[in-house]
């Protein structure tokens, strides 16, 4: 059996790229950042050491045309094509799914993604899809579904978890178990799924080649942030063993060379799993191979001890989702932290050498001026002290069908009904105060980034000698800057600020 997974370049009128892989929110970037989708890519492997033939197809990292992409699908003829989406993007995948099952009529096609795995009658009733995935656990789910076809090919006969298929125009929901153990999951075959397409153009690398590591944890320990995708009774927990990641790693180093790894798993490991993954990494002394390692967590996951650890085993870039200035907004967005709890865990990072990166949200329907304000000076205060060394500002865009999303349907705050303006490129909900009013917030926190003050912090940085430092202000600063550049493009283009009319001249 031939399976592809796929992923068609998506690509809007300016000639921006769709960052689809890994089901994140979706923007469109001149400069690309090429995502490695690890679960997906996790299921390839698997497949293929079952025995499966694979086509590893994603369209945007081999840098193909719509058109030739197209082409190559059809002339490959795979048994089951495997597709991935969210919200944005929808009505492009049911138009290019209805293509490719005219051309392809004998062809599964199986749909995955959060928004059609909570909303799945609507993908079948807008496209030709076979079955709709509902569970996150693709690998576990994928082989389940190509084991039982290859003893019988009627998808209606199909009875397997996580799964929901078209029966006589209506939709039925397979019921799934929830919690699938990782250590049963496979490493990434690199090779397969042609890593190295994946490991230059990545704003999350100082060094490179990068690579993303087969993530820790599936979905996120906490799971209670209410904008947020991991959140919701189809999602789970599940957890890999301290040793068998860290094989991952040394094979990562050893085997490819690799600059990089970062592990983006909704929140990575913490208190006696995270010591334990660090001291192995020391023990093999793989920190001294010149390889820096990353991760994502929450403020307050981890305590003093843990961080110095981890800046021992030469952990850099540690990414945390601040969200917010403003403590009434933590509150309700159910972050379970505060303002004071945040600077408390970025002055450990930074004591210990890490680099810490800040995602930061703007336009709540809540979000009233004094608390935008909050932010915006939170943020300075944190960037200008030296306690992150970078950030990411985006507009608050509800994502499919999470509780933020219900919320805004539930208050009547949606000001559109398209998928298609679901892209962060501009903010879609009501809110108390002018849109203007934020897209100036995204452009000014960004602007930190060219303050004098922000730039004599790095240069103090460089009293370490520690060589990341170095590379962060001379490598790292010039590529964060074109990327800053694009990102207040982005998010600005349609509001006739300044600098995204000057992009557009050039």
């Amino acid at each position: 059996m031939k399976i592809s997974i796929s992923y068609p370049p998506i690509v809007n009128d300016r000639g921006q790229k769709a960052m689809v892989s890994q089901n994140r929110n979706v923007q469109y970037f001149s400069v690309p950042t090429y995502l490695l989708p690890v679960t997906h890519a996790q299921a390839a492997t698997l497949l293929k050491k079952n025995g499966y033939e694979i086509i590893w197809d994603d369209g945007n990292s081999q840098l193909k045309s719509y058109d030739l992409w197209m082409r190559d699908l059809i002339n490959s003829k795979p048994d089951l094509i495997v597709f991935e989406s969210t919200t944005p993007v929808m009505k492009f995948m049911w138009e290019t799914i209805n293509k490719v099952k005219l051309a392809l009529p004998k062809s599964i096609i199986i749909m995955t993604g959060y928004h059609s795995m909570r909303m799945p009658d609507e993908t079948f009733e807008n496209s030709k899809t076979d079955i709709v995935m509902l569970s996150n656990h693709i690998d576990f789910v994928l082989l389940k579904i190509a084991n039982s076809l290859k003893v019988n090919k009627n998808i209606n006969d199909l009875n397997i978890d996580g799964i929901a298929l078209r029966k006589n125009d209506k939709t039925v929901k397979l019921s799934f178990k929830k919690v699938e153990n990782i250590n049963n999951s496979e490493l990434i075959d690199r090779d397969l799924i042609k890593w190295k397409n994946y490991a230059y153009e990545n704003g999350n690398f100082l060094q490179t080649p990068g690579t993303y590591a087969s993530s820790v944890i599936r979905d996120c320990s906490f799971g209670k942030c209410t904008f947020c995708r991991y959140n919701g009774p189809e999602l789970s927990f599940s957890i890999m063993n301290v040793k068998k990641s860290v094989d991952e790693y040394e094979r990562l180093i050893n085997d490819y060379k690799v600059k990089e790894i970062f592990d983006d798993s909704g929140v990575w490991y913490r208190g006696k799993d995270a010591r334990d993954f660090a001291n192995e990494i020391i023990k093999r002394g793989l920190h001294k191979q010149g390889c820096y390692f990353g991760f994502n967590t929450r403020f307050e996951y981890l305590d003093e001890e843990t961080i110095e650890l981890l800046g021992k085993a030469n952990f850099r870039f540690v990414l945390l989702g601040l969200e917010s200035g403003s403590d009434y907004t933590l509150n309700k967005l159910k972050k379970g932290y505060t303002r004071e709890t945040v600077l408390n865990t970025l002055r450990l990072l930074t004591k210990h050498g890490m680099h810490p990166h800040l995602t930061i949200m703007v336009g709540y329907y809540w979000e009233t001026q004094e608390m935008l304000d909050e932010t915006v000076s939170f943020v300075k205060e944190i960037m200008l002290g030296g306690l992150a060394r970078t950030l990411q500002v985006t507009l608050c865009t509800p994502l499919d069908y999470t509780p933020y999303h219900q919320e805004c349907i539930d208050n009547d705050v949606l000001l559109v009904s398209d998928y298609n303006d679901f892209d962060m490129s501009r903010l879609i909900v009501k809110t108390p105060i002018p849109h203007q009013k934020y897209y100036d917030a995204v452009k000014e926190m960004y602007y930190i980034a060219l303050s004098p003050k922000f730039i004599l912090r790095q240069l103090l940085f460089l009293g370490t000698f520690k060589k990341k430092n170095f590379q962060f202000l001379f490598t790292y600063g010039l590529r964060a800057l074109r990327r800053v550049r694009q990102h207040v493009f982005n998010l600005t283009k349609s509001h006739k600020i300044s600098l995204a009319e000057s992009n557009q001249k050039k």
